[in-house]
């Protein structure tokens, strides 16, 4: 049997992973809070760590993104309620569709943070 460290070495990749670009995986990652929010609205409780948007006193906070990419001047967008939420997150897809310096500043920022990350699992294994 082959040493599990050189399997593993021989096995990584830094490549489209199951064939989807950065874009790809921002837009599933988009539809996952999309589906969030219409959970929350049912009813049902989720980690509110993971969420693009938040509850305050006059309604929601939306964030486009985990870092919050600026979109037509801001960062973060107001909701009146969850229908508003998914307003919010549809209209981000619709101008990220017609936004080719966005969709660049996306994959950028998804090369850039993969960077990171592998820098700092570098940093562990030794």
């Amino acid at each position: 049997m082959a040493n599990p460290m050189e399997l593993l070495k021989a096995a990584a990749t830094t490549g489209v992973v199951g064939g989807q670009t950065p874009l790809e995986i921002f837009y599933g990652k988009l539809a996952a809070q999309i589906e969030n929010a219409k959970q929350v609205k049912a009813g049902k409780e989720l980690n509110t760590r993971s969420l693009w948007f938040r509850k305050d006193a006059q309604g929601y906070v939306v964030r486009i993104g985990r870092n919050a990419f600026e979109i037509a001047g801001s960062k973060l967008f107001r909701a009146p309620d969850l229908d508003g939420v998914i307003k919010v997150l549809d209209a981000a897809k619709e101008v990220i569709d017609g936004d080719k310096a966005l969709q660049e500043k996306i994959a950028k920022h998804s090369a850039e943070r993969s960077a990171r990350l592998k820098a700092g699992r570098a940093k562990k294994a030794k």
